[in-house]
Parts: structure tokens; C-alpha cells; sequence
């Protein structure tokens, strides 16, 4: 059996993600695999079936760990601090994917390991994430290659130069999913509400999200040129965007909304 080299403690539904497109990547083999958590998620669950090895606390299962992955609640690393600091290898790696939980904080309950401070989105159980990452001065070469590694097997991952810039992405890709998923709720019920039957209301908005990203994927033109690219004068697209865009409309809203999300990162 493969030394269980990788830990991750919460495996909720972040957490459940990652250990889900690890998996599906290869990167990780359910083997190498060690979860902690009281409450697996469903997919959790799933590694565990496959080979994972769950414990409800650290013990000296942890003796070979490298790399170790917090996705807890940020209020319960201090009440895992001091069994982790017995069982856990002085140079595992830590990554913490905690919203609001800054370096130095971490420093301060795991004293002298190598931290990193990252921030995925739920895109990553399916490869389509996007990742950014600091770290501490205590981060080696082959560490910071093992980070690269693991997020760009979950989609996009970059490597940012200030920590407070972990704040703003948590506002715009780390919250951003569920922005994009209220909004397609949002549209399926005003369809609805002007006869579309839901089945079709359903179906019509979340394809045109799907299919618009896509779009932009596969272009070179910038948002704006595609926005205007379906916009005719005087047509049903730019009565709609007057709205949008009005003083107070959804760039203020937005805004708004970012703002909140990095006021409590």
C-alpha cells in the first residue's frame, strides 16, 4: 500500500470538491489519501469507499503526510492545532483554502511549517477551477511545484504577490459561482413569470450561460465586444440593457456585492 502522503481535514463541500478532482485527475489516488472530518460529504464519502482513510481526529496515521489541506470552518483550527502539532511531520506542507484566515494567523498555530494560503471555487471538482495562491518565506521550490501541481489539475492556478489580493479573488472566483448561479435562478423565474413552462425556462437560461461562456472561451474579443456583438439599435437586447445599465443598475450591484464578499474575507 501507497504511503498516505496527502490530508485533508473538512471535507465538506469544498473540500469535497478538491478531494473529487484530485481524484478524477490522478493526481491523487484514493491510497495516498487521509480525511478528517466527523461529517463526510458526499464525495468524501466516495474516496473513502474507493481506499481513502478516515479518521474523525489526528493520530499517528499522519506519520508520512507531505501535504496537508485545511477546508475547515477558520474557528476550528485553533481546537485541531494542538493534534495536529503532536502527529503532523514538521515539513508538511500546509495549504490553507480558509475565506478571512490570513498567513500570520496560520503561522501562529502551525509555528514554523511551510504555509500556503490559496483560494479555488467549486469549478475545480469538474477541472474547470481557477486558483490563487501566496505563500510564506518558509515555502520551498518543490513545495510551491507541488502546489502549481495539484491546482492546475483542478483547472487554472496562479501564484499572486500580495496576500491581499487572496481577499479580492475570494470576492470575484471564490464567491463568484454562486453569483453566476443566483442569476440564472433569477432568469429561469422571469421566464416563468411570463408564461415560459419551468421545464423550458430551466433549460433556456442555463444553456445560454452555458453557452455563452463557452463563446468567450473560444474568442479573442473582450466581454464588452461580444455584448455588442449581440446588440442591435433600437432592438429588444438594448432595451434590456438600458436597465442593466442604468445609474444604480447591476455594475453598482455588483460592486456592491464584491465589496461585501471581500469586507469579510
Amino acid at each position: 500500500m501507497r504511503n498516505r502522503t496527502h490530508l485533508i481535514i473538512g471535507a465538506g463541500k469544498m473540500g469535497g470538491a478538491l478531494i473529487k478532482g484530485w481524484i478524477l485527475s490522478e493526481i491523487i489516488t484514493p491510497e495516498q489519501l487521509l480525511i478528517i472530518d466527523p461529517y463526510p460529504s458526499e464525495e468524501a464519502n466516495k474516496a473513502i469507499k474507493a481506499g481513502a482513510l478516515h479518521l474523525k481526529t489526528p493520530n499517528n496515521k499522519l506519520q508520512d503526510v507531505q501535504t496537508t489541506i485545511l477546508a475547515i470552518k477558520p474557528q476550528k483550527i485553533n481546537e485541531l492545532s494542538n493534534g495536529l502539532s503532536k502527529y503532523l511531520p514538521q515539513d508538511s506542507l500546509i495549504i490553507s483554502i480558509l475565506a478571512g484566515t490570513k498567513i500570520e494567523k496560520l503561522q501562529g498555530v502551525f509555528n514554523n511549517h511551510a504555509i500556503v494560503r490559496a483560494m479555488p471555487n467549486t469549478p475545480s471538482s469538474i477541472a474547470k477551477g481557477i486558483t490563487g495562491f501566496v505563500k510564506n518565506s518558509k515555502v520551498n521550490n518543490n513545495q510551491t511545484l507541488e502546489v502549481m501541481k495539484l491546482f492546475q489539475a483542478l483547472g487554472k492556478v496562479y501564484e499572486l504577490n500580495n496576500e491581499t489580493h487572496i481577499n479580492t479573488i475570494t470576492g470575484i472566483s471564490g464567491s463568484g459561482p454562486a453569483y453566476l448561479f443566483y442569476f440564472i435562478e433569477v432568469l429561469e423565474r422571469a421566464a416563468i413569470e411570463h408564461g415560459l413552462p419551468v421545464e423550458f425556462a430551466a433549460v433556456f437560461a442555463r444553456e445560454t450561460i452555458i453557452g455563452s461562456a463557452a463563446l468567450l472561451d473560444n474568442s479573442n474579443d473582450t466581454p464588452a465586444k461580444l455584448r455588442q456583438n449581440v446588440t442591435s439599435p433600437k432592438g429588444t437586447t438594448e432595451a434590456a440593457l438600458k436597465i442593466l445599465m442604468k445609474k444604480n443598475g447591476l455594475e453598482q450591484l455588483i460592486h456592491e456585492t464584491v465589496h461585501a464578499a471581500i469586507k469579510r474575507s
